[in-house]
C-alpha cells in the first residue's frame, strides 16, 4: 500500500512538473491575432478542421444577417492570417453556423520613440552631453500578453552604430545592461526607461540608426510594413552621440505605415465572399504562393500556405498517461 501511495504521489508531481506547454502560437477563444502572423492554434476557440468562420458587416445583426466573409480553415491548428485574404477583414470572426465569436483580427501598429532620461521627452533641443538615452513603444501588439503564458509582444531594439555593427544590448550610466532582444511589450506604451549611455568613450561619436520590429509568428517576414511590423523606413531615425550639445535625433519619429508586396486579383461577379484556406503546416518558413482565395465579394486573390511554428511534442500525452497512471494508483489504494 505505501508503494501504491508513493507512486501515486511521483505522479501528481510529475503533472506539475510537467505542465501542457504554452506558446505565443496560441489563441484563446476571443482573443486578437494580427494580420501577417502564421502557425497560429486557434482550437481553443472552437472552430475544428474544415469549418468555417464568418465576419459581418459593420452595424450589422450577427445573429441573424448574413455573413460578409466567409473563410474555410482546413487546419485550426496552424492558422496563416493572410495580408491578402485577412488585410481587409479586420475585426471580429465568428463560427459559422454556430455564431460564436472566435478571434479579433486586427492589423499591427508600431512606433518608436527616443526619449532623453534626463527630462522625460522626446530627445530633441535642451539635450546636454551626458543625459541618457531610452526608448518609449507604442504598439497594439501587446495584446500578444492576453495568450497563456505569453508575458508580451517579443519586440526587437536595433541600434546599428557608424561602422555598421548592431548592438543587441546597451550600456548605462551605472554599468548595467540591457537586452534588446525580444522585449516583452505588455502595454501600448513601453518604456525601456534611460538604458543608453551614449556619451561614453563606449560608444564611437557618430551617427546611429535606430528602428524597432516585430517578428512574432512570422509577422514581418509575412507582412514587411512600416509603421506595421518595423518602423524602420527612409531616411529613417538617426541618434547623433558625440557632440558637445549631447545627443540630438534626425530622420522620422512617427512613421507613415505602408505595405509591401503585391497580390494578384481577378474580377468575379458580386456575391457573398466566400473563401477556401490552406492552413496545412509546411517544412518551410518561408511561405510561397499556392493556395487560391476569394475573401472579398469582388476579387479572387492568391495566398501563401501557412508554415506552422514547430511545438514542443509530448507534453499533452505524457499529462495523459500520468494523469492515468495516478487514478490507478488511487482506485488501487481504495480497494486495500
Amino acid at each position: 500500500m505505501q508503494r501504491t501511495a508513493a507512486l501515486v504521489f511521483l505522479c501528481l508531481a510529475a503533472l506539475v512538473a510537467f505542465p501542457v506547454s504554452a506558446a505565443i502560437t496560441d489563441v484563446p477563444s476571443g482573443g486578437t491575432v494580427f494580420i501577417g502572423e502564421q502557425g497560429l492554434d486557434i482550437t481553443a476557440t472552437g472552430v475544428t478542421p474544415g469549418a468555417q468562420i464568418a465576419r459581418f458587416g459593420a452595424g450589422g445583426n450577427v445573429q441573424t444577417d448574413a455573413p460578409s466573409d466567409l473563410v474555410t480553415v482546413t487546419d485550426p491548428a496552424s492558422l496563416f492570417v493572410s495580408p491578402v485574404q485577412f488585410g481587409s477583414g479586420t475585426g471580429a470572426w465568428y463560427t459559422f453556423p454556430g455564431r460564436r465569436l472566435a478571434f479579433i483580427v486586427k492589423e499591427p501598429s508600431l512606433q518608436l520613440r527616443v526619449i532623453n532620461g534626463r527630462t522625460g521627452r522626446e530627445v530633441g533641443s535642451g539635450a546636454v552631453a551626458g543625459d541618457p538615452l531610452g526608448f518609449r513603444i507604442e504598439t497594439d501588439l501587446y495584446a500578444m500578453a492576453q495568450r497563456p503564458g505569453v508575458a508580451g509582444a517579443p519586440i526587437t531594439i536595433h541600434i546599428r552604430d557608424p561602422t555598421g555593427a548592431e548592438f543587441t544590448s546597451l550600456t548605462n550610466a551605472a554599468g548595467g545592461t540591457t537586452s534588446l532582444v525580444n522585449i516583452p511589450v505588455n502595454t501600448s506604451v513601453y518604456e525601456t526607461g534611460p538604458v543608453w549611455a551614449a556619451d561614453t568613450p563606449q560608444y564611437r561619436a557618430g551617427s546611429y540608426e535606430v528602428w524597432a520590429d516585430c517578428n512574432a509568428n512570422g509577422m514581418k517576414d509575412n507582412y514587411d510594413a512600416v509603421g506595421k511590423t518595423t518602423t524602420r523606413a527612409p531616411p529613417g531615425l538617426t541618434i547623433q552621440v558625440g557632440g558637445t550639445g549631447g545627443p540630438s535625433v534626425t530622420g522620422v519619429t512617427t512613421p507613415t505605415a505602408t505595405a509591401t508586396g503585391t497580390a494578384t486579383t481577378t474580377a468575379t461577379p458580386a456575391g457573398t465572399g466566400t473563401a477556401t484556406a490552406d492552413m496545412t503546416a509546411t517544412s518551410t518558413s518561408t511561405p510561397v504562393p499556392t493556395a487560391t482565395t476569394a475573401a472579398s465579394p469582388n476579387a479572387t486573390t492568391t495566398a501563401p500556405t501557412t508554415a506552422a511554428t514547430t511545438r514542443s511534442p509530448g507534453f499533452a500525452a505524457m499529462t495523459v498517461a500520468l494523469a492515468g497512471l495516478a487514478g490507478s494508483g488511487l482506485i488501487a489504494l481504495r480497494r486495500r
